[in-house]
């Protein structure tokens, strides 16, 4: 892989990172059964228009809010 795109890469991969930090600090504030949450994930999915599979994002999002609010990682709701 050139290393152009290594660091292209590398810096996609912080800018996740820093997202990914944030939402799991706000989705800390909503119930993860929240229905207005749930119904706002579902209009991105039908939205999202990229490359990827809309189950497989939805996956995604089910696996970071796990992540993010599973008794290990200290959440508290």
């Amino acid at each position: 892989m050139k290393a152009a795109l290594r660091h292209q890469l590398a810096q996609l991969d912080r800018s996740l990172l820093a997202l990914l930090n944030e939402r799991a600090r706000l989705l800390r504030e909503v119930p993860l059964d929240d229905p207005g949450r749930r119904a706002a994930l579902e209009d991105l999915m039908r939205r999202h228009g990229g490359p990827f599979d809309a189950a497989a994002l939805n996956r995604v999002f089910e696996n970071i809010d796990q992540g993010c609010c599973s008794p290990s990682s200290g959440s508290q709701t």
